[in-house]
């Protein structure tokens, strides 16, 4: 696995070349990341018309992926609006109106798709365990919303993992979808890791058409890194419009040390499933160590625990003080 992007900044440092160009820091630290700060020169390709080393970049995580897959500078929340943007533009192609079922616990960006868009939505609430935070729908429930719709959506929009440690089970979602000749849209900003389990949960793998991943929120990407990842049947039918997608939404100065972050971390999930195997079993002992105790945990998440405070009549903040008092916080080890 090459890493292009990091490559060539650190040739473009090394020659110490006259910048002559933005950004205005001209390369002199002030934080320390500035040398490697640079801009679209030539030779340092451009992220949404990309054919030099930020596509070879690409290539590389979606060979990690198993699918095709694109970068974001700005976050998921950059790609969940390029997402409904091509699902709108698949609707269009289809003949069909733009109508997005979602679960009612989305991201506030969805919200403001929504609004930039202008399509409709069809609120999915499960009949049990429903909040703006977690959203319990079962593949039956989805399946008799989608059979007894008086217009099909042009594709149902889930959340998950979800923000409490919740997960769907995305494999029979997608089967109802396809069932219903309705793609599947998944906010996975929260599961990156989930492609790199023993037995891969990504939702690309599962069956789902497009995904997003946050590549800073479960991978040791810096604030900002993400990824758009498109299935077989996505990338054939909107494909061609995908980094358009990214860039109506993007800035047209996206940042190259974000860039080298996602390029560096391809190298990094090389050997990083056995890794994430030995570290899950520390994992799981913590989770069994808690439950022992006595605690009610949330979720079925792999690498979150998530614990019920309210069983404990006390806050979340309360209970964060129990665990690690603010004296004894220490950073995580990166695995």
């Amino acid at each position: 696995m090459n890493t292009p992007i990091c490559d060539f900044v650190r040739e473009y440092i090394r020659k110490n070349t006259l910048r002559l160009h933005m950004p205005g820091h001209k390369g002199v630290s002030l934080l320390g990341g500035e040398p490697s700060d640079i801009t679209e020169i030539s030779g340092a390709d451009s992220l949404y018309e990309a054919d030099g080393i930020i596509a070879q970049s690409e290539e590389n995580a979606g060979s990690l992926f198993g699918c095709r897959t694109l970068y974001s500078t700005e976050g998921s929340s950059q790609c969940i609006r390029a997402m409904l943007y091509l699902i709108l533009q698949h609707a269009r192609q289809t003949g069909k109106k733009p109508l997005v079922a979602a679960g009612r616990n989305v991201h506030k960006t969805f919200l403001s798709a929504a609004a930039l868009l202008d399509f409709d939505v069809l609120w999915l609430n499960p009949k049990e365990n429903g909040s703006y935070l977690s959203c319990d729908l079962t593949a039956e429930e989805l399946d008799h919303t989608l059979e007894n719709a008086e217009e099909k959506p042009a594709a149902v929009y889930l959340t998950s993992p979800d923000y409490l440690g919740n997960t769907a089970d995305i494999a029979a979602m997608a089967a109802v979808c396809h069932r219903h000749g309705v793609w599947l849209a998944v906010d996975n900003a929260h599961g990156a890791y989930l492609r790199f389990l023993e037995n891969s949960l990504h939702p690309i793998d599962l069956g789902a058409d497009l995904c997003c991943d946050s590549a800073h929120k479960t991978l040791p990407a810096l604030t900002g890194a993400a990824y758009l990842h498109l299935s077989e049947t996505a990338n054939a039918a909107v494909g061609s419009l995908a980094k358009n997608a990214l860039a109506l939404f993007g800035s047209t100065s996206p940042s190259y040390l974000i860039l080298q972050s996602l390029d560096a971390v391809n190298l990094y999930l090389e050997d990083y499933p056995a890794r994430l195997t030995r570290f899950l079993e520390d994992v799981y002992a913590l989770k069994n160590a808690l439950l022992r105790c006595g605690y009610v945990l949330y979720g079925n998440e792999p690498l979150k625990i998530s614990v019920d405070a309210k069983a404990y009549g006390c806050t979340g903040n309360a209970l964060a003080e129990i665990f690690i008092p603010p004296s004894t916080i220490r950073s995580c080890p990166v695995i």
